[in-house]
């Protein structure tokens, strides 16, 4: 990542496409797993790991094309679509039942189109979710901005922050804060940041599930809590209390 004088955005950005590999049926099945996944999660809102009624039913509402899918497999979702999704019949839709239901009208729809249908607000949402974070770890010092230094130190560290520059169209390795920089105060601002990198979070959302810099922080997250778990274990004492 270069420094030095201002330049624009359009200056630096990388003037290149990438074909998109062909789909095989085995290709076609792992990005509907993927993609179904993050449905169900978008329509789990209190993340508790299943789907309840109220929860279904606010999701049809909100979008429509959650009913598209569930009609492509065969189902009724103006119809008690909860009772044909529960195998179980308590209440509520675990992901084993969605995903049994749907995956393969899910993978039929990837093979059409590309895509499950219901994913596109789906994966926006968490795209949005995931960049939010990834911005607010960059702002070490937290005012809210993203200087030259917090972002270098952040490329620096994960190289998965680079790759999602690069997939908005812009060059990981030359004057990065100059091309997110709209205003040119120099600084990167949470809409200038949103603004530029959305639609590609948006696209690794779809592709793996998450956005990969953010799924690094969580890794990371998860550990320092198991040490700090580790740490907590109380010793066992003697009769005197001394360790």
């Amino acid at each position: 990542m270069g420094c030095g004088n201002s330049k624009k955005a359009s200056e630096a950005q990388v003037e290149e496409t990438k074909a998109a590999p062909e789909l095989t049926e085995a290709s076609a099945e792992e990005r509907a797993l993927v993609q179904l996944k993050t449905i169900f999660d978008s329509i789990d809102v209190n993340k508790d790991g299943n789907v309840s009624k109220a929860e279904l039913v606010a999701a049809l509402e909100k979008d429509a094309s959650i009913g598209d899918l569930i009609k492509d497999a065969g189902l009724n979702q103006e119809y008690n679509a909860m009772d044909q999704l529960q195998t179980s019949k308590d209440g509520h839709v675990t992901w084993e039942e969605f995903l049994a239901n749907l995956k393969e009208a899910a993978k039929k729809e990837v093979l059409e189109t590309g895509e499950v249908k219901g994913i596109e607000l789906a994966a926006d949402e968490k795209a949005l979710q995931q960049l939010r974070k990834l911005y607010d770890e960059l702002d070490r010092n937290k005012d809210g901005a993203v200087s030259r230094e917090e972002l270098a130190a952040g490329m620096e560290k994960d190289a998965d922050i680079g790759q999602l520059v690069k997939e908005a169209g812009f060059n990981p390795d030359y004057y990065v804060l100059e091309q997110l920089d709209t205003n040119e105060d120099g600084k990167i601002t949470w809409d200038e940041f949103e603004a530029h990198l959305r639609k590609a979070a948006k696209e690794e959302v779809k592709e793996q599930g998450e956005v990969a810099a953010v799924a690094n922080i969580e890794e990371e997250e998860k550990k320092m809590e198991a040490e700090a778990e580790s740490n907590a274990v109380v010793k066992p004492t003697s009769w005197c209390g001394c360790a």
